[in-house]
């Protein structure tokens, strides 16, 4: 089975479009994403109608929650926040509802993987895996479910770390990854609509056959999109104008 894997699409249908597109490409059969369908971009509506057209399984991530009234916004950044209170206002009971009805765990057919927004470990904290001590968390975690790999989003950064039995980390970022026998692994997909830590959409595929994560990372629309939040009056954060510059001296 070939999983194409999407995460942080926030409120950018044109981004995902492209990355959906590219994935039947690659021959996807099935469509999962991580969460983070809505939050800081221009349409939220947009987003959460594609995401339920394509995706067969759609988990529940932070700005989800918040924007269907789940959890308090008082740890989130200015204008997450505003855009959250603006994306509840903006979406109709139908879509609240969809987001509200989220599950925070995904576990594959035949335990072939099990994903999650931010952690397996509590994934209603919605925690991040950043500092060795937070994936060892997750690790065990996985471990404890009879798992050997975990799909992440959140931190839009798109990397994997590992652990082998003697409980030694490695992490990389790379376009690919073989799934070996003896060890765990953490894949963190990055993000399609909000590129915060790298100049790319991004998504991940992976085959379940041949044990392999692939990274597609695909050219970001900048200029589309900074028109599009400044028709929407949304803030632009600076990381994405510096990754936008990145991008067009053809960095990263």
């Amino acid at each position: 089975m070939l999983y194409a894997i999407f995460s942080d699409i926030h409120a950018n249908p044109q981004a995902f479009d492209r990355a959906a597109a590219d994935a039947r490409e690659q021959g996807a059969e099935r469509c999962l994403c991580l969460g983070d369908v809505v939050g800081y971009g221009p349409d939220p509506h947009g987003a959460v109608k594609r995401v339920r057209a394509v995706c067969g399984v759609t988990l529940m991530g932070n700005h989800d929650a918040a924007t269907a009234g789940l959890i308090d916004t008082w740890n989130f950044r200015t204008e997450a926040r505003v855009q959250a209170a603006r994306h509840a206002r903006m979406l109709d009971h139908d879509e609240l509802e969809w987001l509200r009805q989220r599950k925070y765990v995904y576990r594959a057919p035949g335990g072939a993987f099990a994903a999650a927004h931010g952690t397996l470990a509590h994934p209603m904290d919605f925690g991040y895996i950043f500092r060795e001590s937070e994936a060892r968390m997750a690790f065990a975690e996985l471990a404890r479910k009879g798992l050997r790999l975990l799909f992440v989003g959140h931190t839009h950064s798109s990397m994997w770390c590992s652990i082998d039995a003697g409980g030694h980390i490695v992490a990389e970022r790379s376009d690919e990854l073989k799934i070996e026998k003896g060890r765990l692994y953490i894949a963190n997909v990055g993000s399609v609509g909000y590129p915060r830590n790298e100049p790319h959409s991004v998504y991940a595929l992976y085959d379940t056959h041949l044990r392999v994560v692939r990274w597609r990372r695909l050219a970001f629309d900048f200029d589309g999109y900074f028109r599009r939040m400044e028709a929407a009056n949304a803030f632009i954060a600076p990381w994405l104008r510096e990754n936008a510059e990145l991008a067009r001296r053809g960095g990263g």
